[in-house]
């Protein structure tokens, strides 16, 4: 039903202001299956507390952790059962920590030679997480203890080219299916972009390659004639919140060959739409400079798509939008993806988009995005004309830090936006970019080392967020102590 999905989620707002606070699960990267960013049940921070947190405890991992964790607020161990969180560090090892102390509890660690930037995923019993190894498998592990649940199809193989290929991307879970994506390793082929949906039932295994699309089966060193196009973006596959849209799902590719335009079977630096089986091909989009964007190393899937709130009152209701390395963002109807060009929107941007954008519906029902850069946060919202006529318009920029890395993704909650960079975490009023709080301006300046990729995540009144240090932290309103635990 239109905008049924966020009249929910802005209903959670409106009438959960209201309500005592309630612990909440983070299961997925960026909250939820769409990658929204949007924690719609936080209630314990707010723009008149948020000033007050600080570092609550910090965990050396063991490795650099180049992306963001996850929580289950209920998790059984032993006698206890409370929250926990789950990382995974580059080196392919995956880490189950208390959530309010920052004690690792147990530690899961896959052999292989790859690295993963990847971010586990929660199974909807809260039960079972889902975690990349270095060797090119997806593993199924208990939530208590890390060890492998028996379950078919798992471990899953996601690539038969582990010294080429990895999982760069988060894991996703939507549909009764666990999705992976694979990028190059470096950027050295032989590799191949694909998604990956394993069955949860029984492990049944479907796989969608970007190039070579006809071919149905994991790809091997010369099974197709191009190589690259992989998907990288922090997101990987991202599924449609609204069920009139059947629940598809979304990836962004990068450099490599497309000609699916001329009924050939590549589709490098293109959005495409599949069945949430990967059966079918709904609809693609691909910029019309797309050889230039490959002979340029500019690969339109440096992000992953972000899914608009549904517009009721406009021509266009179902809209997403993409941005590049190219620095271009892109407004497209996501309901008929318009092939090559045609979009209803191009915006340019301060630089390259590598983050994931957060999407927020305020209380007065306007959409609004927010995408971090390496020096600055953006926000756009989304306006409606009498004619129905959808466009997007700058809010608020805020230059509040700086980093090496790519860019951390923004996430919202109760109204304030939440940014990594270099040093610091910032968190913003969202409908202006005032600064509300900055982590290093509190007596704390090593509260967060340099950042690459990892991004905060903030659930039931904490903040945590991983750095370049190989170092978990954990924030809380009531500061505990900043010591490293080994």
């Amino acid at each position: 039903m239109l905008f049924k999905t966020w009249l929910y989620a802005l209903a959670v707002f409106v009438i959960g202001a209201t309500l005592p606070a309630r612990a909440t699960d983070w299961p997925l990267f960026d909250f939820d299956s769409a990658r929204s960013g949007f924690n719609p049940m936080e209630r314990t921070l707010t723009v008149r507390n948020v000033h007050r947190l600080r570092v609550h405890w910090q965990t050396a991992l063991g490795a650099v952790a180049d992306s963001a964790p996850i929580l289950l607020d209920h998790v059984g161990t032993g006698r206890t059962n409370g929250p926990m969180l789950f990382e995974t560090t580059t080196t392919g090892i995956t880490l189950g920590i208390g959530a309010m102390t920052g004690r690792i509890l147990w530690k899961f660690e896959s052999h292989g030679t790859t690295l993963t930037n990847s971010t586990p995923a929660a199974d909807p019993s809260g039960l079972y997480i889902y975690a990349a190894g270095a060797d090119g498998k997806v593993y199924k592990l208990s939530a208590a203890t890390g060890r492998q649940a028996p379950s078919p199809g798992f471990p899953a193989r996601i690539t038969h080219l582990p010294l080429t290929e990895k999982n760069s991307s988060a894991l996703n879970v939507a549909n009764g299916y666990l999705y992976a994506v694979t990028a190059g390793h470096y950027d050295t082929p032989p590799y191949d972009g694909h998604v990956v949906a394993v069955r949860l039932s029984d492990g049944q295994t479907t796989i969608f390659n970007t190039l070579c699309s006809s071919y149905r089966k994991l790809v091997r060193a010369l099974t197709c004639s191009q190589q690259r196009s992989g998907i990288w973006g922090r997101g990987g596959a991202v599924v449609d919140p609204d069920a009139s849209m059947d629940r598809r799902i979304y990836v962004t590719t990068g450099n490599g060959d497309f000609d699916a335009n001329s009924g050939g079977d590549d589709y490098g630096d293109s959005v495409v739409a599949l069945q949430p089986d990967l059966s079918d091909v709904l609809g693609s989009y691909t910029p019309t400079n797309y050889q230039q964007l490959d002979a340029g190393d500019t690969d339109l899937g440096s992000s992953s798509p972000a899914i608009l709130p549904d517009q009721p009152n406009s021509q266009t209701p179902y809209l997403l939008v993409q941005g590049g390395k190219d620095g271009v963002l892109r407004l497209l109807n996501r309901q008929a993806l318009p092939g090559v060009g045609n979009e209803l929107q191009e915006l340019d941007l301060p630089g390259g988009l590598f983050s994931t954008p957060a999407v927020w519906a305020d209380s007065g029902g306007s959409a609004w995005i927010f995408m971090g850069f390496t020096n600055v946060v953006e926000a756009y919202r989304l306006e409606t004309g009498a004619a129905g006529v959808s466009k997007l318009v700058s809010a608020w920029q805020d230059i509040g830090g700086e980093s090496y890395g790519d860019g951390s993704s923004p996430v919202v909650a109760n109204g304030i936006v939440f940014v990594a960079f270099d040093h610091a975490i910032l968190a913003v009023d969202a409908r202006n970019g005032r600064l509300l709080w900055n982590s290093a301006a509190y007596g704390a300046p090593d509260s967060i080392g340099a950042i690459h990729w990892e991004s905060p995540i903030v659930v039931n009144g904490w903040l945590y967020c991983s750095d370049q240090r190989g170092v978990l932290t954990g924030f809380s309103l009531q500061a505990a102590t900043s010591a490293v635990r080994n």
